[in-house]
């Protein structure tokens, strides 16, 4: 699944579904009508909403919140940071994702 995050190619709906009706790849969390996209899914979908909040509490002691949240409007969304392909990374950010996927996942499925 590491992996798969680095290609930001996780089984994602969006993915799942591929050419499959459009409200197909669509998250199921609230019925708000978002896509589920692997930076919906890491950052933004409330389903998650604790398991985002250890994330980010790892990130934020680490990196710091001011610098995260300017980081955070960049193309990427801050993805390679928290999969640890940023040289600012370290190895506490990096176990914390591994957390969020376990986490995530077992909630998922």
């Amino acid at each position: 699944m590491i992996f798969q995050v680095l290609l930001l190619e996780v089984e994602a709906r969006r993915r799942t579904w591929r050419g499959i009706e459009e409200n197909a790849r669509l998250c199921l969390q609230y019925n708000k009508g978002l896509e589920e996209t692997v930076e919906h899914l890491f950052l933004e979908c409330s389903k998650y909403e604790h398991e985002q909040e250890s994330l980010m509490d790892a990130v934020h002691e680490q990196y710091g919140e001011n610098q995260w949240n300017a980081r955070c409007v960049e193309e990427d969304s801050g993805m390679r940071y928290l999969v640890g392909l940023d040289e600012e990374c370290n190895q506490t950010v990096v176990d914390a994702m591994k957390n969020f996927l376990v986490h995530t996942w077992n909630t998922r499925h």
